[in-house]
């Protein structure tokens, strides 16, 4: 593997057919590759959760920009990868336990806007599923011992 495989934040796993999409930053937003994104008030902001949430969720950011470049709303662009579910991605799970095999095939809401919560249950809106894991040594020590979930974004209708 190569050595950028584990990395902080969304990593794109299937670039083929990568639709992109682009949006102004919001004042003061710095974003890194990989941040979730979600509108505010006509531009582009970090998403920190999915679940049930009001806002409209745009996607993965795939450029970054500080938050001195978005010196006032909209002079700055990022583009996003949508969340859709044709997508795979790998996240880190920064909270609450390292990730089990029992966890494949469950939908979790986010940490912040770089990683999941292996602690939170997505039970409306939009969840990250996980169809795999990767708990091995050097994917502890590279997540803060937590592993690194691979999965695509699901909506999750409350029932």
């Amino acid at each position: 593997m190569g050595k950028n495989r584990y990395v902080p934040g969304f990593q794109l796993l299937n670039h083929q057919n990568m639709k992109k999409r682009t949006y102004k930053v919001g004042i003061g937003v710095a974003i890194s590759i990989g941040d979730c994104m979600k509108h505010t008030l006509g531009y582009a902001t970090l998403a920190t959760t999915l679940q049930q949430t009001t806002a409209i969720l745009l996607g993965i950011a795939i450029t970054e920009n500080t938050a001195a470049e978005a010196v006032a709303d909209g002079t700055v662009n990022v583009d996003v990868v949508p969340l859709d579910y044709n997508y795979d991605f790998m996240v880190p799970c920064e909270a609450t336990d390292v990730l089990t095999q029992a966890q494949v095939g469950i939908s979790y809401d986010l940490q912040t806007e770089d990683g999941i919560d292996e602690g939170d249950v997505v039970t409306a809106g939009k969840g990250f599923f996980v169809d795999a894991i990767d708990i091995s040594s050097a994917a502890l020590a590279a997540s803060a011992t937590f592993g690194f979930a691979i999965g695509h974004f699901e909506d999750i209708f409350a029932s």
